[in-house]
C-alpha cells in the first residue's frame, strides 16, 4: 500500500488528468490543480528492512521516529542518498514532570516502537496499547522539562545514528514557551551537533 500511495503522489505531481489501478488503492481522473513549481521532498517514514527499501527507491528521504543506526543503514545500503529525518522526542515545560505528565498525556503511544505505532487502527487501540507506560518512561526516552543539556543528550543520540535532518517534536503543554526555549538555548547547540560528540 504504501508503494502505490507513493507511486499515485509521484503520478499526480505530473500534472494533468490521472488514473491508477492498483492491488490495494485505484485512482480515477484524479487532478491536483494548484502544482508547485517543484514538488515538495518526499521523506518516507520506515523503520526496518522493507520500509527503508521502499524509501530508498520512491522517496526522495527518510523519516524515523527511533534512533536506532540499522534504520539509517538500510536506507543506505537500498540506494538512498536523501536526507535522513530523525523526530526526536521532548517535551518543553519550566518543570520535567510537569513536561513529562503533557507528554504521557498526548504522547505516550511513542514509546510502543513503530511497529506498534504503524499497525494500531484507531485511538481505542492505541489506548489500550499504552496503559502500562508511566511518566518515569517517558523521563527516560524525552527531553523534559527546561534543561538544555537534557535536550542536547536525547538529540544527539539521533545524530550518532546517522540522522542528518532532526524534527523537534515537542509533546510540551505550551508551544510558544518551548519555542522560545529553543531559539534562546538550543538552536545553537542542536546546529552544532556532529556525530560522536560529548554532550555539550
Amino acid at each position: 500500500m504504501l508503494t502505490e500511495a507513493l507511486e499515485i503522489i509521484r503520478l499526480l505531481w505530473r500534472g494533468g488528468y490521472r488514473s491508477y489501478d492498483g492491488k490495494h488503492l485505484r485512482l480515477q481522473d484524479a487532478r491536483v490543480f494548484d502544482l508547485p513549481d517543484e514538488p515538495p521532498l518526499i521523506a518516507v517514514a520506515a523503520s526496518g528492512q522493507m520500509s527503508t527499501r521502499i524509501a530508498a527507491e520512491l522517496g526522495d528521504g527518510l523519516f524515523a521516529t527511533e534512533d536506532k543506526p540499522s534504520i539509517v543503514q538500510h536506507y543506505r545500503d537500498a540506494g538512498g542518498t536523501g536526507p535522513c529525518y530523525g523526530e526526536v522526542p521532548m517535551a518543553w515545560a519550566p518543570d520535567p514532570h510537569t513536561a513529562a505528565r503533557a507528554a504521557l498525556d498526548t504522547s505516550r503511544w511513542a514509546l510502543t516502537g513503530w511497529k506498534v505505532m504503524s499497525e494500531l487502527p484507531n485511538p481505542v487501540n492505541f489506548d489500550a496499547a499504552t496503559t502500562t507506560v508511566r511518566e518515569e518512561d517517558i523521563l527516560e526516552k524525552f527531553a523534559c522539562g527546561a534543561d538544555p543539556g537534557r535536550y542536547v543528550e536525547v538529540a544527539q543520540q539521533y545524530v550518532d545514528a546517522g540522522f542528518d535532518r532532526l524534527v523537534m517534536q515537542n509533546a510540551g503543554p505550551d508551544p510558544d514557551g518551548f519555542i522560545d526555549f529553543y531559539q534562546r538555548e538550543l538552536e545553537g547547540r542542536i546546529r552544532q551537533l556532529k556525530p560522536g560528540n560529548a554532550r555539550a
